[in-house]
Formats: structure tokens, sequence, C-alpha cells
């Protein structure tokens, strides 16, 4: 699989105001709702997996998106809102009904998708009111989510009730929707060019048409896997809930959205991750839990690189100590690494003795793959803890850094600390190229060498 062309790294801007939703009589759901649901839900939508689609919707208001951003020490937004099931056709009106059941904020409805359409790279939003709102879509339309999120203490929950002008989507929910019902929803909303599938850590969203030809693949299978990259990469990062620092990011999934824009093949940026046509089967097919899932392992893995210790050579290279992570879970073997033979340029790289070589300098043979063995050799050596301890101390201390100099000392010394050993040796081998300070800084730690150097270290 190719990986990402090109990657933004910019703010979600020019959001439009107006937006919204409608539904109509629901004869393909009846049957999938006897189904035991999922046991991830939602905190937002806590019913999501029973309202989805359907007139009356619940929200509930959770710390927004930058909060938690912050929180984790992340880059990108995550996904931070929730689909209703519902399209608004371009330059169609509807009209919904907001109620307050608690606090006095409200939430906001997004019409289109994030990167779904070059013609409407970011959606519509516009605010509610309680009572009656008329939402008139844009000349492109598009699904309709709510995002409802703050940064004060969340306290707010409304009910929404779509009144009129929706249009109903093709819905999958991972172990609930049959093959019949799918196939049947797929008949039947016909007039709508999208399709929302959900799992437990994700939302993908594709066209119908695609939905159409892969009709007969096994969905749930796809979500699944889709579910366990979100997990592996969570757990890889500490997540673990040991204290509220390592609680998970309260906005629980991330959208995967097919993208008809030709400048990218994958990306990552805030509020989700895009797949070009030509890519899309590596999310959206049976090819995400094998080899070729590596393209949407990486993206995902964007959502998860903390920022503290990413410096500006590392941006196409800490994203895939999360993918490696995800190849172990799913078994594929030999390692990307190694069946690619990227070992070969790290090992020659630090049998240089030159005492001026750059770690960050372009002149590294294979510079990503070769940076990334680096990373990967302090796994071999201190093992899975490793990362988990460097994601949690980074949570804890929140550290203040900002040019490439911080935030290489950062890592430096917080990876002898979570390591418990002076890795002097090892950052020289591999070119660090440092102030003196911070070898000395190592240095006063105390700490012992390394039993194994980890720069002797491949697989």
């Amino acid at each position: 699989m190719k990986i990402t062309l090109l990657r933004l790294a910019i703010l979600c801007t020019a959001f439009q105001t107006i937006a919204s939703c409608k539904k109509a009589a629901n004869p393909a759901e009846t049957a999938e709702k006897q189904v035991t649901q999922p046991a991830q839900t939602s905190a937002a939508n806590p019913n999501l997996y029973t309202t989805v689609g359907t007139n009356i919707q619940e929200f509930n208001e959770l710390k927004d998106a930058g909060s938690e951003n912050t929180r984790l020490q992340l880059g990108a937004y995550w996904t931070d809102f929730d689909p209703t099931g519902f399209y608004l056709a371009p330059n169609a009106s509807m009209q919904i009904t907001v109620q307050q059941l608690l606090g006095t904020r409200r939430p906001q409805i997004l019409i289109g998708t994030y990167s779904r359409y070059t013609n409407k790279w970011n959606p519509q939003v516009i605010n509610l009111n309680t009572g009656t709102n008329t939402i008139t879509a844009d000349s492109n339309g598009g699904l309709i989510w709510v995002r409802f999120g703050t940064n004060q203490t969340p306290n707010s929950k409304v009910r929404i009730t779509f009144n009129s002008g929706h249009q109903r989507v093709p819905i999958y929910i991972k172990n609930a929707t049959t093959a019949t019902s799918w196939a049947s929803q797929i008949a039947t909303y016909s007039n709508v060019p999208d399709v929302i599938l959900i799992g437990d850590r994700v939302y993908q969203v594709y066209s119908r048409s695609r939905a159409q030809s892969t009709q007969t693949q096994d969905n749930n299978y796809v979500l699944a896997k889709a579910d366990q990259t979100m997990n592996v990469q969570e757990a890889f990062s500490g997540l673990d809930g040991s204290a509220p620092q390592h609680q998970r990011n309260v906005n629980s999934r991330l959208l995967l959205t097919e993208t008809d824009n030709p400048d990218y093949w994958m990306v990552a940026t805030y509020y989700r991750t895009a797949y070009v046509t030509a890519a899309a089967p590596a999310a959206f097919t049976s090819m995400i839990g094998g080899q070729d899932g590596w393209g949407p392992w990486h993206e995902l893995g964007h959502m998860h690189q903390q920022q503290p210790w990413k410096w500006s050579t590392l941006g196409e290279v800490t994203v895939n100590i999360y993918s490696l992570a995800v190849e172990r879970a799913m078994g594929v073997t030999p390692s990307r690494l190694k069946r690619e033979n990227k070992w070969a340029a790290a090992l020659t790289w630090i049998a240089n003795p030159s005492t001026t070589k750059d770690f960050n300098s372009s002149s590294m043979a294979g510079d990503v793959w070769t940076r990334l063995c680096m990373f990967e050799q302090l796994r071999l050596a201190f093992g899975e803890n490793f990362y988990k301890n460097l994601h949690k101390v980074t949570r804890v201390e929140q550290p203040a850094v900002s040019t490439d100099a911080q935030k290489m000392r950062y890592f430096m010394l917080k990876s002898c600390t979570v390591s418990g050993r002076n890795l002097t040796n090892f950052f020289k081998k591999w070119g660090f190229q440092v102030d003196a300070s911070v070898y000395t800084e190592i240095a006063n730690l105390g700490l012992p060498q390394p039993v194994v150097e980890p720069s002797t270290l491949s697989e």
C-alpha cells in the first residue's frame, strides 16, 4: 500500500453556518433493533445504537475536542460529533425541535462530512436554539451530525426531534445489522449518496455505490479490525484508566471517510482520516485486518501521536510506532521493517563512527524508516511498557516544549527515566546533535548503563 502523499497539519477553518436533518419510515431497521447491541457506545449519545436514524434522539454534553487534545497531548482533534443517521439534500430545508433537558448549553448541527467531497471539505455548522429550528442546506447538502462539547464542566443535555425535510441514510451497526437489513436499506434509501457504518471505536462513511459493490462482505469483521486498530493504539499509549490523565478520549470514535479529492491518497487531520476512492479498500474492506491495512493503521496512528516528543523530522516517523503495534496485534509477520529490509540502512548508520552525523539530517538514507528503527530498538530493549509509560509521563507532566531542541531534550531525558537506564551511548550512536548540557543532565540522573546496548538490536 502507498502511504499518504501529503498530510495536513491544518486547523479546520471557515465553518459555515446553516445545517440539519430529516427522517422517514424505517422498515429496514425494525428487525435489527432486537439484536443485542455492542458494549461500547457513544458518551455524547448514550442511546446511539437504538436511536440513530430515528426521529427523537438525545445528546449529552462532553468535554470538547480541544480540551481532550490538551489532556492527551495530541496533535489533531478527534472526531467530536455523532451521526444522526440522516441526510439533508442540497438547498433543502429541514425543521427540528430542541428541548433542553439539563443545563443551558446546546449543541451544533453539522451538515456534510469532513473531507468527504472536494467541493465541501468542511461541513456547515449551525448553533441550535431551544424550540423550533429551520435549517437550510447549502448547494452541496450532506450527512447530518451533532457536535456537543464544552471546555467547561459538561452539564447539559438536549432532546432533538427531527420533524421534516430530512432523509434517512443506510446505517450499519457492528454486530447488530443483519445482511438482509443492510441490503434492504441500500435498496430503500436510494436518494442519498453516502452510508454510515458504526463500530465501537470508529465511524465509516463512504459512497452508497461502494456499499452496493461490497454488499456481501463481512462488515462485522471490517469494523472489528478497525476497532481493534483503535484499541491497540490506545493500549500502546497507556490509556488504561489508571488515573484521570490516562482515561481514553471522551470522544470515543474516529471518523474514517472516503474522499473524492485526488490531492490525497490517505490523510489524517482534525476530526477525521480520509481515503481517496482508489485507496479506500484498505480502510473499508477486509484488507484493514492484514498487511495491506498499514495505510489506515498509519492514519489512525497520526491521531495518537504525542506532540512533546515529535520534533520536526518525526511527523512521518513516530506515527509508525503505532502502526507497528497494530501489525503485531494483527499477527502480520515478519514486520514491515524486516520484510522490506529497512534495518540495513539503520545498522549502517549506527556503525558510522562520525561524531558529526546528525539524526535529523536529510542525508540519512531512508530517513523515515531508518529513524523508525531507532524507536523500535527502544521497544525491543525495554518492552511494550516503555512507550506506555512514556505516554503516561508526558500526559502527567504536560511539558511546555515547542522547539526541536526542547522536544529532543524531553524525549532523551524521559527515555532514560522511563527505561531506568543511561542512554547516552545510544543517542550518540544515532547522531543526536544536542547541546552538551543534555548529556550532562542524563549523567546527573545517576542511572546504570543498559544491560544490552539498544543500538545493537534488530529483528
